[in-house]
């Protein structure tokens, strides 16, 4: 009779203890879908403008499917008959005013590759695309894992050995592809694309022109403390111990391999890291801390006065001369 009562109190506690693990290891799960393999955005009315009415922006562009259709790309050119766009011609006023003077629309400088961010498409950046062909480079947009048209169900910030390496197979594979020159070629990339960027830098540091960086991290788990709610704040350890064993489990990498601070020792190209002063989303402070990491001999920070995370790039300063600038400087690094 005891041996039963015990035997069943013993069945009960395991199965308690099973509960107490597997369910947080479920709710990991949810949040790891919800962090790496994020909701997909729609192709937006402007978007549609520029793929379907290039010319009204001086654009030419072309679609391919990178690396067996695993990065969809978009290559962004100059349509040297129609002209530039209105903000290209912003642009060439701007860069004027700084005595920096442009090549003839439609020649290059060399190649720019831009990484969106988490929740973001390639299309999202025609419109910066527009400013930098207007500078003198062509322009060549990946859609990164899990995001917009890309076939991969999720991602790992640049942390995992295919991501490191992606934007220089892309470029290897569009040359190829499109028969394009062997140009100078730099980094561009905006919040989670800020991360692909370093690590695709510090991966490659040879291959790479320039390095461009905004409104980016040094480690993920600090971005995640600094946006947990209040009620969940001091549950911190136990949320990310779920969350990686869950990433374990799945085979992925664990957020304690995000830490673009740790690749940016082995970023040696020029850079330039830019911030905005109200980013509340991903402090400034994380933004210094990349910047003071980065080992190149040639690097530059800004700050944005009145910049958050979604304005960084439509405040009153003229970022994009600022950028523009640095990559054409770039190429003279002596310059910088």
């Amino acid at each position: 009779m005891i041996k039963t009562v015990l035997h069943g109190a013993f069945r009960q506690l395991i199965i308690i203890l099973l509960l107490i693990s597997v369910v947080p290891l479920f709710a990991a799960a949810y949040l790891g879908d919800e962090i790496f393999s994020p909701h997909r955005r729609a192709l937006q009315s402007y978007h549609l403008d520029y793929l379907k009415h290039p010319k009204l922006y001086g654009l030419k562009i072309r679609k391919y499917g990178c690396l067996d259709g695993k990065a969809p790309c978009l290559l962004v050119e100059a349509d040297a008959q129609q002209g530039m766009g209105k903000r290209g011609k912003k642009l060439h006023r701007q860069m004027q005013a700084k005595g920096i003077k442009l090549p003839t629309y439609g020649k290059y400088r060399g190649m720019l590759v831009l990484l969106h961010g988490r929740n973001g498409r390639k299309e999202d950046l025609l419109p910066v695309a527009e400013r930098f062909v207007a500078a003198g480079f062509r322009c060549l947009i990946p859609d990164l894992p899990a995001h917009g048209d890309s076939p991969l169900s999720s991602m790992a910030f640049g942390s995992s050995d295919f991501e490191r390496h992606l934007p220089r197979r892309i470029v290897e594979d569009a040359r190829q592809h499109f028969n394009l020159p062997k140009e100078p070629v730099s980094l561009w990339g905006l919040s989670m694309g800020g991360a692909f960027a370093v690590s695709a830098a510090s991966a490659d540091p040879k291959f790479w022109n320039a390095l461009v960086v905004l409104s980016s991290f040094s480690q993920l788990d600090q971005v995640m403390d600094n946006n947990l709610p209040a009620k969940w704040q001091g549950f911190d350890s136990a949320i990310y111990l779920f969350l990686n064993a869950s990433q374990l489990l799945r085979g992925r990498p664990t957020t304690l391999s995000m830490t673009p601070q740790k690749w940016a020792k082995d970023v040696t190209t020029s850079s330039l890291v830019v911030h905005g002063q109200k980013d509340y989303f991903i402090p400034l402070v994380q933004g210094k801390k990349l910047f003071t990491a980065i080992n190149s001999p040639h690097k530059k920070w800004i700050t944005v006065p009145r910049g958050g995370h979604a304005n960084i790039l439509s405040t009153p300063m003229p970022l994009y001369a600022e950028m523009s600038s640095f990559l054409i400087k770039s190429l003279q690094p002596q310059q910088l």
